[in-house]
């Protein structure tokens, strides 16, 4: 996979914020569905699906995985649900992505580290221990971040895609989030840090609107026999990352089709 660039400045957010201050959310216990989100703000802003970018005093790394956790190889990959609201799709169950933004929060001290990203379909339903999560997903972009040398905190937002040409196109699972079947429908996200060293100097950012999301978040664990868990924050901190997406509704492969035969068919008997 070659490196794309970083496609927007780091944005500064505690200016002079000492390292102690910048809280590190660690504790993380298990959860079940349903899974509700709050309605959506999100209006008049063409191209995008989902955001979640108001951005709170607080950063996650999962780390390495591994039982006894830390002694895996691999970082573990961060999954966060993105629901995006039935008007939002107008009547479509697949949307093609266009361009995704994630924010990495740094201290000033924290070093280089590669940001992998990954897409993956959510299935309704399942028993433990296999998830929701259609694991291991696809990872669609990787950015490199170099070391830092500065005092302040910042939030670096890394974006993959151009927001015009197709990353690629996935499904939507319609019943996974929301009060009522079709409410939203949600796929997921997943971002990797391959800095795991100690003191968390990278983390995905935690957020909380526009958008809606469910307080539940998932983890893949390459590095276990089962190797998805499903997992939240406790009370008051919310699971919800700093994650954009945009795109386009499209219509379902299978639908396509239909369509496309259904055209042949009635220009068939124009004819």
């Amino acid at each position: 996979m070659s490196r794309v660039a970083v496609g927007a400045a780091a944005v500064v957010l505690c200016a002079g914020a000492a390292l102690g201050q910048e809280r590190v959310v660690t504790e993380v216990g298990p959860v079940s569905g349903p899974y509700h989100v709050a309605q959506s703000g999100l209006r008049g802003m063409p191209g995008i699906l989902y955001m979640n970018n108001v951005e709170t005093g607080s950063r996650y790394n999962p780390g390495v995985g591994g039982n006894p956790a830390g002694s895996g190889v691999q970082p573990d990959v961060i999954y966060d649900d993105i629901p995006i609201p039935a008007e939002r799709l107008g009547g479509m169950t697949s949307i093609e992505v266009t361009r995704v933004t994630v924010g990495i929060r740094r201290a000033g001290t924290a070093p280089a580290t590669d940001i992998n990203l990954f897409w993956a379909t959510a299935t309704t339903g399942t028993s433990l221990p296999d998830t929701e999560l259609d694991g291991p997903g696809t990872m669609f972009g990787s950015v490199s971040l170099a070391a830092r040398n500065e005092a302040a905190f910042i939030t670096e937002l890394v974006t993959v895609g151009d927001g015009v040409t197709p990353l690629f196109t996935v499904p939507l699972n319609m019943n996974l989030v929301g009060t009522n079947p079709g409410d939203y429908g949600t796929f997921m996200i997943g971002v990797q840090i391959t800095d795991t060293s100690e003191g968390t100097l990278n983390g995905l950012r935690l957020t909380s609107g526009p958008d809606g999301n469910a307080n539940v978040f998932w983890l893949y664990d390459s590095d276990l026999e089962n190797p998805e868990r499903r997992v939240g924050f406790a009370a008051p901190t919310l699971a919800t990352f700093y994650i954009i997406v945009e795109g386009n509704p499209v219509p379902a492969p299978g639908a396509a089709a239909l369509m496309a035969l259904g055209g042949l068919a009635a220009a068939r008997r124009r004819r």
